[in-house]
């Protein structure tokens, strides 16, 4: 009877193993790649900036070809905006935004689009093209947001890779002390794309 239960137990084991294996989290990484990078949408690993936590990373959105991903610095505050909409604000926030779009034009077009976007939402000067790695992202430093932002400068990054759109914002309240530009940069450098 002991041997029954000990082979019944065994057997259930190697199940939950064999079940936590197909798991998304037990994907195989691409070459190169380090357990510790946030994936986002499989297609590009972060490696960690110091001083920021990853707060939120979400396909769910996936259906529609957007993935994201947020890291953050500082103390969160509660904030409410002039709609009454509810949020959390830190010292400082980077927002990661993929979309994968139907073609390379398609995606070029995409990042024309936040590009001009940005520019309605803050105060922006001196963009520049900068390569991080074998891509290249066109920087634009935001030096004022609308009065009902919470974050009132920050540095913004896009990109098109192929038919992937790429979206990188560093945020930052008065109350963070760091340079996002500089910031942002290490952060693009530490940037790997999954090209299988």
């Amino acid at each position: 009877m002991k041997r029954t239960v000990k082979l019944i137990w065994i057997f259930a084991l190697l199940m939950a193993l064999a079940l936590a294996g197909c798991s998304a989290s037990g994907q195989e990484l691409p070459a190169g790649w380090d357990e510790s990078w946030v994936r986002i949408a499989e297609y590009v690993g972060v490696e960690p900036l110091d001083g920021f936590t990853l707060n939120e990373s979400n396909d769910l959105l996936s259906i529609s070809g957007l993935y994201y991903a947020t890291w953050t610095a500082g103390d969160g505050q509660d904030f409410v905006n002039a709609d009454g909409d509810e949020a959390i604000v830190y010292d400082a926030q980077i927002y990661v935004l993929l979309e994968e779009c139907r073609s390379a034009d398609a995606a070029q077009e995409a990042v024309g689009a936040w590009i001009a976007r940005e520019k309605q939402s803050y105060g922006a000067e001196g963009t520049y093209t900068k390569s991080f790695g074998t891509q290249s992202y066109e920087i634009m430093p935001l030096i004022s947001g609308g009065e009902d932002n919470p974050y009132t400068h920050g540095t913004a990054a896009f990109a098109a890779r192929d038919q992937w759109a790429i979206s990188v914002e560093f945020m930052c309240t008065d109350s963070f002390t760091g340079e996002p530009q500089t910031l942002l940069e290490q952060f693009l450098s530490g940037f790997h794309y999954n090209e299988t």
